[in-house]
């Protein structure tokens, strides 16, 4: 029984097979991915694949720098914010001064 059922088996699936591969657009698939135009497009696409790949680690690859320089710009980084922080403080200083400037000129004109 067994071996009638792999019998039934194996028949089934070679004429599954042969009907595939009597199938015209299968021979064309298959003529393709053994021609030369498909091992250009792969190799075209790998070293395409590749450029982008390379691009993209060149693009993110953190810069090399010295601990020297790393410190230096930690250190300048950081005097930045400083004077960016006391800039904002001038620039809120200035406003406070300019408003007072003008309730001043109008007390001024009133009198």
């Amino acid at each position: 029984m067994a071996d009638e059922k792999d019998k039934d088996f194996k028949s089934s699936s070679a004429e599954i097979l042969a009907d595939l591969l009597s199938d015209a657009r299968v021979r064309r698939g298959l003529n393709y991915l053994g021609g030369e135009e498909f091992r250009a497009d792969r190799e075209r696409l790998r070293r395409g694949a590749g450029e982008r790949l390379k691009n993209i680690r060149e693009r993110y690859r953190p810069k090399k720098r010295d601990p020297e320089t790393a410190a230096r710009e930690r250190e300048l980084s950081l005097r930045l914010a400083e004077v960016e922080a006391e800039a904002a403080e001038l620039r809120l200083r200035l406003a406070e001064l300019l408003e007072e400037e003008g309730v001043i000129r109008r007390a001024l004109e009133e009198l």
